[in-house]
C-alpha cells in the first residue's frame, strides 16, 4: 500500500465525521446569529420604550406640572394631581408606542394587561426621578461653570 491509497482510505473513513462536525458548527453559528438578531431587536424595543417614556415625562413636566405648581398657593402638587399627571403620562407613552408597539412590547416581554401597565408606571417613575435629579444638579453645575446636557440619556 502506498501513501496515496492510505490517505484516501483515511479520508473515506473520516469524511462522515468531518461532515457531521461541519454541520454541527454551521447549526451553532446559525443559532448564534439568530440569538444576536433577537437580542438586537429586544434592545431596540427597550430603547424605543425608554425614549417614549422620557419624552412623555419631559413633555408633561414642561406643560402640566409647571402650570399646576404655579397655580397652587404653596407650589406643591397634591396626591390627586400626581395621580392625574401619572395617568396622563401613561396615556402619552401608550400613544407614542401605538397599539402595534404596545402589542409587540407585551409579546416580547411576556407581559399582559396590568403587568405591562405596571412596567410602564415603573418606567415613568424612574424617568421622573432622573428628571428631578438632573434638575437638582443643574444649580450646582451652573455654579461650577460646567455644562449640563439638554436631557439625560435614557437608561438602556
Amino acid at each position: 500500500m502506498d501513501t496515496g491509497s492510505i490517505g484516501l482510505k483515511v479520508l473515506e473513513i473520516l469524511s462522515p465525521v468531518l461532515l457531521s462536525a461541519l454541520t454541527w458548527a454551521a447549526a451553532k453559528l446559525a443559532q448564534l446569529i439568530r440569538a444576536k438578531a433577537q437580542n438586537e431587536y429586544l434592545k431596540g424595543v427597550l430603547v424605543r420604550l425608554d425614549d417614549a417614556v422620557f419624552t412623555a415625562v419631559k413633555d408633561l413636566q414642561q406643560t402640566v406640572v409647571g402650570a399646576i405648581k404655579d397655580a397652587s398657593a404653596d407650589g406643591r402638587i397634591t396626591d390627586d394631581e400626581k395621580r392625574q399627571i401619572k395617568e396622563k403620562a401613561l396615556a402619552s407613552v401608550k400613544s407614542h408606542l401605538g397599539t402595534k408597539g404596545i402589542g409587540e412590547l407585551a409579546k416580547i416581554l411576556g407581559l399582559e394587561g396590568s403587568a405591562l401597565d405596571g412596567l410602564l408606571s415603573s418606567k415613568i417613575e424612574a424617568a421622573v426621578h432622573d428628571l428631578r435629579r438632573a434638575e437638582a444638579a443643574a444649580p450646582s453645575v451652573a455654579a461650577t461653570g460646567g455644562s449640563l446636557p439638554l436631557a439625560p440619556a435614557p437608561a438602556v
